[in-house]
């Protein structure tokens, strides 16, 4: 096998996982959203808060990078405009998220994927 396949098994985009929740009495889904191009990051999943989402596959965890709601790119776009994303979202709504990590090559602090 190539060394340029190998790298590939390891890519960050292996690490891309879904998640389906559906809003709860109150139409929410019971998570903060975080970051945002308006500070300069990925939107961020905050705090989920118990009891209220309603989580039917996939998991969720804190300080995941959100990258689509319901194959819609989410990355690059401000909190607000995420909240608006969501809010539009039929139910079930699917959240495409991965895990923040290192960087693999030398670099200055946490590189964000």
């Amino acid at each position: 096998m190539s060394k340029t396949l190998k790298k590939r098994k390891n890519h960050w985009t292996n690490k891309v996982h879904e998640s389906v929740l559906c809003r709860n009495e109150e139409g929410e889904l019971g998570l903060e959203l975080k970051g945002g191009a308006e500070n300069g990051q990925f939107p961020v999943i905050g705090e989920l808060l118990p009891g209220t989402a309603v989580c039917h596959s996939g998991k969720l965890w804190t300080d995941e990078l959100l990258l689509e709601v319901n194959d819609t790119p989410v990355a690059g776009l401000t909190t607000r405009d995420v909240h608006a994303v969501v809010k539009h979202s039929k139910d079930p709504v699917r959240l495409k998220c991965v895990k923040q990590g290192w960087c693999t090559v030398a670099c200055k602090g946490v590189c964000y994927i």
